[in-house]
């Protein structure tokens, strides 16, 4: 009786403290320089909302995404959960209103390649959902690469989408030799290279095929963090994951992985808060 006493009070705050978080996100700031780069830009990141709404129609994002000032908006993934048809809406209404801060670029997640299946129960759903989506003024991309005016400089944005192979639980399936040269355009020569890449697991190819700035998601920041050491586990299940949250850099490259707005199946954040990112390019002097 005296440990349930003393537990009682403990399991209460600490479910509290994560109603309350769940509620809470932060903006985490990134500057890029580059040679690429002749005029300043800034973009805001979304990842992984699954649905999520921070206050009435999601008001207190949207509103922070204004301040931030983006010349664009980029989004690699998961704006909705797949199997939650209720996420479609606020996802839906959210591009709704962030096209009408700055022009939104949309690729793919982990979700959104779940419901592209015919077989797929809210298969339709989805359908309805991207078209409407198209009709708001969001540029969705899946694997493809086009080139944009990004603050004044030319860039190539490209998208990936992986297989549903490359999600596995447990592990991380290596990718294949060229992936990335088989199914995406060269970099233009001189041009900055932007890639929407939702899992961050594959950085180092992401790297090696060119790009100078990836933005990932996927890892939701590893669900459980441990103060100077990081993750502990993904939500694919791999225990303590390289790529979980930050900036991975090699050789001038980047690589940015978000740890994502919202959540889906396990609902925590230990340490881990939500955040929204905004990521200012400079010229290099």
């Amino acid at each position: 009786m005296k440990i349930i006493f003393f537990l009682f009070p403990m399991v209460l705050c600490y479910i509290l403290w994560q109603k309350w978080e769940l509620t809470k996100f932060g903006i985490t700031e990134y500057r890029i320089c580059s040679p690429k780069i002749t005029k300043r830009a800034c973009t805001a990141v979304i990842s992984d909302l699954h649905g999520f709404s921070y206050g009435k129609e999601n008001m207190e994002l949207l509103e922070k995404v204004k301040k931030i000032n983006p010349d664009i908006i980029l989004i690699p993934g998961d704006m909705l959960v797949s199997k939650y048809s209720n996420t479609y809406e606020t996802a839906l209404k959210t591009l709704q209103d962030l096209v009408k801060i700055a022009p939104v670029y949309y690729s793919y997640g982990n979700h959104e390649s779940r419901l592209n299946d015919p077989k797929r129960i809210n298969h339709p759903l989805f359908l309805e959902y991207l078209s409407r989506v198209k009709e708001a003024g969001v540029t969705v991309m899946q694997t493809e690469s086009r080139e944009i005016s990004f603050g004044g400089n030319p860039v190539q944005l490209s998208a990936l989408e992986l297989e549903l192979d490359y999600y596995e639980k447990g592990r991380a399936v290596p990718l294949e030799p060229d992936y990335l040269k088989e199914r995406l355009p060269p970099q233009k020569e001189g041009m900055f290279q932007i890639l929407l890449a939702h899992n961050p697991a594959y950085a180092r190819e992401y790297i090696r095929w060119g790009a100078d700035v990836t933005f990932c998601g996927h890892n939701h920041g590893g669900l459980i963090r441990i103060p100077g050491i990081g993750s502990v586990i993904s939500p694919q299940f791999t225990w303590f994951p390289k790529y979980d949250a930050g900036d991975f850099e090699q050789e001038g490259r980047h690589v940015i992985v978000s740890r994502g707005m919202g959540t889906h199946t396990f609902h925590i954040r230990i340490f881990n808060r939500a955040e929204l990112l905004a990521v200012t390019f400079l010229p290099e002097n």
